[in-house]
């Protein structure tokens, strides 16, 4: 037997087992084809398009606006950060200002102390007895 001849038998047996099944895909292959050149068509392809990109430009708005609120946000701790150190190094200045008066006031008695202290007191230095009394709670 030839190529031609077996060609032939396969042919016969395909179109006579699933003659419907090959000519609705023939018919919808020609269809396909038609359709894809009618301007309905083309139309059809544009909306869509359209509809697809005007989705993804909302998304991008959304991102772009959950982005400046986080921006926002990110804002308003970092001006609470700074407040707080500002009230810190205020707090600490005021500390170190107040440290530095009492350790002033603190020489300056310690100053007095040993002036008192270097003088000797006189041996005939008394105390009357009413003071003596007052002095004892009596």
């Amino acid at each position: 037997m030839t190529g031609a001849a077996i060609l032939k038998i396969g042919w016969r047996i395909l179109s006579f087992t699933i003659p419907l099944p090959l000519g609705v895909i023939f018919a919808v292959l020609v269809w396909l084809h038609i359709d894809k050149a009618s301007s309905i068509r083309q139309a059809v392809n544009e909306r869509v398009t359209e509809m697809v990109a005007g989705a993804e430009i909302a998304a991008l708005e959304a991102k772009l606006e959950a982005e400046k609120q986080i921006a926002a946000a990110r804002g308003a701790v970092a001006a609470e950060a700074n407040r707080r150190l500002m009230v810190e190094i205020n707090a600490r200045t005021n500390l170190a200002a107040r440290l530095a008066a009492i350790q002033t006031e603190n020489e300056i008695l310690n100053d007095d102390l040993a002036d008192l202290l270097s003088r000797p007191v006189d041996r005939d230095c008394a105390v009357d007895a009413e003071l003596l009394g007052r002095l004892r709670g009596r």
